[in-house]
């Protein structure tokens, strides 16, 4: 059962000023896991009204950065902390009041990425859409997750982790902060107002830009130069970080996806059995080489892993047969 606090009690806390009753208050509310959302809003929401504490923020955030990266563990200092003469330092940030005397008590060494970053994460067949603090836009695709620091004001660059795909459509801000995306084997795309998709799975990267500039680096590949795009270019990752550009390529060939649709021009079976297992979770084996690389072209609408398949076997005279946990994709005799 999720238990209640007033924001009188948080923001006192958030300002170094709540007593020993009131820390333990917000220590037994951050127990809950359902509480803990609410906590983060209104830390967000007391930081927008108190920027004049920026300056100690960032030197507190940047001590409890290093602490993590040096392997020390929170929950080991966390003693010294709690016995800080809070009222004797007004000045102190709220980062350092919430950070060590409650909430990094409760969350452990392996959360620090929990503590850093909200995650947003779509299941097989799921797309959903999510406006980031900046109000920019982004689309996630089906069997992905985004990144999105939790205390990105504190910096002057916009960054998100992106593992799947999704859709940017990033808002220009008035102080001209980067937006920068980061994919688990090392590319980076920064952008600066644009609208463009990035692909990363285990198969590899792509970057598709729509409009806008954007500019991509490989983390992996030093000798790989930063590479800009123009609107209609395709960038296809290699797995060494190397870079191939496509240019003036048929974009809504890659934005189909919102739109629960695919969309295949001389695309092989084995691709196909990939996208369907990368969407939706299902695994479709075709032990016929020959078959697997027979292409196929054409704009279909699929809900789900059934209706592609069921399409692809009446078009071409398949059959499948089900094996255990996969599907085994044959000729039809």
């Amino acid at each position: 059962m999720e238990s209640k606090i007033s924001k009188s009690i948080l923001r006192a806390y958030f300002a170094g000023r709540a007593t020993p009753l009131q820390k333990q208050l917000v220590a037994e509310f951050l127990r809950e896991e359902a509480n803990r959302e609410t906590f983060y809003r209104a830390l967000h929401e007391w930081e927008k009204e108190n920027a004049q504490f920026l300056p100690d923020v960032m030197s507190d955030f940047q001590r409890l950065k290093a602490q993590m990266e040096q392997g020390r563990n929170p929950e080991e200092t966390a003693g010294e902390t709690l016995e800080t003469p809070v009222v004797q330092r007004p000045f102190l940030s709220y980062w350092l009041a919430a950070a060590s005397v409650g909430l990094l008590v409760l969350l452990s060494w392996w959360q620090r990425e929990r503590l850093l970053y909200r995650t947003y994460s779509t299941a097989y067949g799921q797309i959903q859409t999510i406006y980031l603090p900046d109000s920019s836009r982004v689309t996630l695709n089906a069997n992905s997750t985004l990144k999105v620091p939790r205390f990105a004001v504190f910096t002057d660059t916009r960054e998100v982790k992106l593992a799947g795909e999704a859709e940017f459509s990033v808002v220009h801000t008035h102080d001209n902060r980067r937006f920068l995306v980061h994919t688990p084997d090392q590319l980076e795309v920064e952008v600066l107002g644009t609208e463009f998709i990035v692909y990363s799975r285990n198969r590899g990267s792509k970057v598709v830009l729509n409009r806008g500039k954007v500019k991509l680096r490989s983390l992996k590949d030093k000798r790989q130069k930063p590479l800009a795009i123009r609107p209609g270019d395709v960038v296809i990752v290699t797995k060494q970080g190397r870079f191939n550009l496509q240019r003036q390529q048929a974009v809504a060939e890659h934005t189909a996806w919102k739109e629960h649709r695919f969309v295949f021009n001389r695309t092989p079976l084995a691709d196909i059995v990939r996208q369907i297992h990368e969407q939706f979770g299902v695994t479709v084996l075709i032990p016929d080489a020959e078959l697997a690389a027979h292409q196929l072209s054409g704009n279909y609408p699929a809900q789900n892993a059934d209706d592609l398949l069921e399409m692809m076997t009446r078009l071409l005279n398949l059959r499948l047969q089900h094996q255990n946990d996969t599907l085994v994709l044959s000729r039809d005799q």
